[in-house]
C-alpha cells in the first residue's frame, strides 16, 4: 500500500517544508483500493439510486434493506478489525466508499453516520466483550447505529449535557432520563451511542440498546437530506446494564471528540464527492443549455464559474488525499491491534481534520450554489439536479461540530501544542525574520511565493496572538478565526501545489488552477492580516508585527480571465471534472 513516508505530525505543514515525493494524492490510489470505490459506486447507481423514491419517502424498511446489502458487499467493514468480521483496512479504502455514497446524500448520511460515529466508538473504546458483541452484527449490517451527542439546550457546548444516568440500587443498571436532539438514524437505528452525566456530573458514553427504553420522536421535517432520518430520542428510565459503559466514567469527552475527529474527515471525500457530482451536472447543462444561438457555457462568465468550481474540487482533493496519506502512514508505524494506539495516531492531525470539514464543506457550498447559477431559473426547480443538490449541502457545515467550532480548534490545538513544546512555534519566527534569504522574489516561481508567503503569515499571527493572549484566548473568537483561515489557506496552497508537482508541472490546466488558487488565497491572506494587526494594536506593539507582514506583500497577479478559460474549456471538452 502506497501512504506518505515519514509522515508529518499534526501542524508541522506549517513549519517543515514537504516535498511532492514526500506526500499522498489520488493518483497514489492502489487499483486494490479502488475496486471498493467501483464496488461502492456500482451498489450506489444499481441499487440504491433506483429506490429513491421509497428512501425520499421514508420508508426506513428499504434503507434497512440497502444497509444490509452493503454489509455483503463489505461496505460496512471496512474500518472494523478482523477479528470482530471486518476488514481493518486503511482510510484512504474507507475514504474511497465515502466519496461513491455521496450520489445520493441521504442514505450516505444513513450509511456514514453507521460506519464512523455509531460504530468506531466501539471499535476504539469497547471492552473486548463489547467489541464481541456488537461489532460483527454492525459490521454486517444486521444492527444499525446511531450517535446522540446533542440535546436541545446543549449542541457545540456539548458538556452542558442534562442528560442523566443514575446507578440503580442493586448496582446492575444505570437508569437514563432526558432527551437527545438531531439523532441521524433515529428513526430505525437498533444501537445507539449515548453520553449522559453519571450522578449529574460524570459525562460518560453507553451502548444503549432500542429495547432499554429509546423512544424515537417524529421525523424532523428537514431543508435537506430528507431521504435519512433524524429524530430526537427520548429516555425515560432507560435501564442500560452496567457492563455497557462505554470507556470510562467521566471520560465521555475522550470519546466523543476523538471519534468526531474521523467524522470530520470522512466528511471530506462525501463532500468532495457531491461537488464533483454537481460540477458534473453544470457541466453538462452548459453544453445543453442555449442561448442568443450558442450553448451558454461558451460564455465568459459561465466559464468563470465551471473554472471556480472545478479549483475547488481540486484543491480539496489535494488536502484530503494528503491528509489521509499522513494517518495511514502513521497508522502502519503502530500496533493496530490496539485500537487506543490507532486513535492517538489519529487524534494527532485533529487540525488538519478540522481543516479538511471546513474548507470542503464551504467548497461544496460554493459548488452547489454556482450550479443553481449555471441552471438559471430550472435550478430552481424541483424537476432538476440542482435543487436538492443545493439543499443538502448545506448541513455539511453544521454537523460534526459547526464551521465556527472547527475555526476555534484549529488555532487552539496550534497554540496549545505551540506553548508545551509540541510545534516549534518561536523557533519558526526566528527563522523568518531572515525573510529576504529565504527565496529570491525575483526567481522564485509565483505559486510557490504565495505558498511561502501565506505560511510565513500563519505562523507570524499565531506567534502574535500568542503573545498578546497567552493562555487566554477562548473569548477571542474573532481573532481565532483570522489565524485559522490563514492556517487553511497555507494547508490548501501547499496541497495543491505539491500535487501539481506530482502529477506534471507542465499540464497547463492543472497548473492553471494552481496559479489561480495560489494567486487569490494569498491576497485573501495579505488582508486577514492587517485585520489580525488592526485587532492586536489594542491590547499590544504591532510595529513588529506590522514590519514582518510588509515583507510579506504579494505583488505579482495573474491573468484569471486567461486561466479561467483554460479551465472550463479543458472541462467542456471533456464533458465532465478529468482528476
Amino acid at each position: 500500500m502506497t501512504t506518505t513516508k515519514n509522515p508529518l505530525s499534526g501542524g508541522q505543514f506549517l513549519f517543515t517544508d514537504s516535498q511532492a515525493a514526500d506526500i499522498f494524492t489520488r493518483e497514489d490510489i492502489s487499483e486494490e483500493q479502488r475496486m471498493f470505490a467501483r464496488v461502492a459506486e456500482e451498489f450506489m447507481r444499481k441499487e440504491v439510486l433506483p429506490r429513491e423514491e421509497q428512501i425520499y419517502s421514508k420508508d426506513w424498511s428499504v434503507t434497512r434493506e440497502l444497509l444490509l446489502k452493503a454489509g455483503e458487499l463489505d461496505l460496512l467493514r471496512v474500518d472494523i478489525p478482523e477479528e470482530y468480521g471486518g476488514l481493518s483496512l486503511d482510510k484512504i479504502s474507507s475514504a474511497l466508499i465515502g466519496e461513491a455514497i455521496a450520489l445520493m446524500p441521504s442514505f450516505g448520511a444513513s450509511l456514514g453516520a453507521h460506519t464512523t460515529i455509531g460504530t468506531l466508538p466501539i471499535v476504539f473504546f469497547g471492552t473486548p466483550a463489547q467489541r464481541a458483541k456488537y461489532l460483527p452484527k454492525l459490521a454486517s449490517g444486521e444492527l444499525i447505529a446511531a450517535y446522540c451527542l446533542t440535546e436541545p439546550g446543549s449542541g457545540s457546548d456539548a458538556m452542558a449535557a442534562k442528560t442523566k444516568a443514575i446507578l440503580s440500587a442493586d448496582g446492575k443498571h444505570y437508569v437514563l432520563n432526558g432527551q437527545k436532539m438531531w439523532i441521524t438514524n433515529g428513526g430505525f437505528a437498533d444501537v445507539f451511542i449515548i453520553f449522559a452525566k453519571v450522578d449529574g456530573d460524570k459525562f460518560t458514553a453507553f451502548i444503549v440498546e432500542r429495547d432499554h427504553g429509546v423512544v424515537s420522536g417524529h421525523e424532523e421535517k428537514k431543508l435537506g437530506l430528507d431521504g435519512s432520518s433524524t429524530t430526537a430520542l427520548m429516555l425515560e428510565d432507560c435501564r442500560v446494564p452496567v457492563e455497557n459503559v462505554l470507556g470510562e466514567i467521566g471520560k465521555g469527552h475522550v470519546v466523543a471528540f476523538n471519534v468526531l475527529n474521523l467524522g470530520r474527515l470522512k466528511l471530506g471525500t462525501r463532500n468532495l464527492g457531491s461537488a464533483k457530482l454537481a460540477l458534473n451536472n453544470a457541466i453538462s447543462y452548459s453544453k445543453e443549455r442555449h442561448q442568443f444561438g450558442k450553448a451558454i457555457g461558451e460564455f465568459g462568465l459561465i466559464k468563470r464559474k465551471l473554472a471556480e468550481m472545478a479549483i475547488r474540487c481540486f484543491v480539496g482533493d489535494a488536502m484530503v488525499w494528503r491528509t489521509l496519506g499522513m494517518i495511514d502512514g502513521a497508522l502502519e508505524q503502530v500496533d493496530q491491534s490496539q485500537p487506543m494506539q490507532v486513535l492517538k495516531a489519529i487524534e494527532q492531525y485533529a487540525v488538519e481534520c478540522s481543516i479538511i470539514k471546513v474548507w470542503t464543506s464551504e467548497a461544496l457550498g460554493y459548488v452547489v450554489d454556482e450550479t443553481v447559477q449555471v441552471y438559471g431559473g430550472y435550478g430552481y426547480s424541483k424537476d432538476y439536479p440542482a435543487e436538492r443538490a443545493y439543499r443538502d449541502a448545506r448541513i455539511t457545515r453544521l454537523y460534526e461540530g459547526t464551521n465556527e467550532i472547527n475555526r476555534t480548534i484549529i488555532a487552539t490545538r496550534l497554540l496549545k501544542a505551540a506553548a508545551s513544546g509540541g510545534l516549534p512555534l518561536r523557533a519558526r519566527v526566528e527563522y523568518l525574520k531572515e525573510w529576504p534569504y529565504y527565496y529570491d522574489r525575483r526567481e522564485t516561481e509565483y505559486s510557490q511565493k504565495a505558498c511561502n508567503l501565506v505560511r510565513g503569515m500563519a505562523v507570524l499571527s499565531l506567534d502574535a496572538i500568542q503573545q498578546a493572549y497567552g493562555d487566554q484566548t477562548s473569548p477571542e473568537q474573532e481573532v481565532l478565526a483570522l489565524a485559522a483561515e490563514m492556517v487553511m489557506e497555507a494547508y490548501a496552497i501547499e496541497s495543491v501545489l505539491l500535487r501539481m508537482q506530482k502529477i506534471s508541472p507542465a499540464n497547463r490546466v492543472i497548473e492553471a488552477m494552481a496559479r489561480t488558487y495560489a494567486c487569490a488565497a494569498a491576497h485573501r491572506t495579505e488582508l486577514n492580516s492587517q485585520y489580525l494587526v488592526e485587532v492586536l494594536k489594542t491590547v499590544m506593539d504591532t510595529k513588529d508585527l506590522e514590519d514582518h507582514f510588509s515583507e510579506y506583500i504579494v505583488y505579482d497577479f495573474i491573468n484569471p480571465v486567461l486561466e479561467h478559460r483554460t479551465i472550463a474549456d479543458a472541462l467542456r471538452e471533456s464533458g465532465r471534472y478529468l482528476w
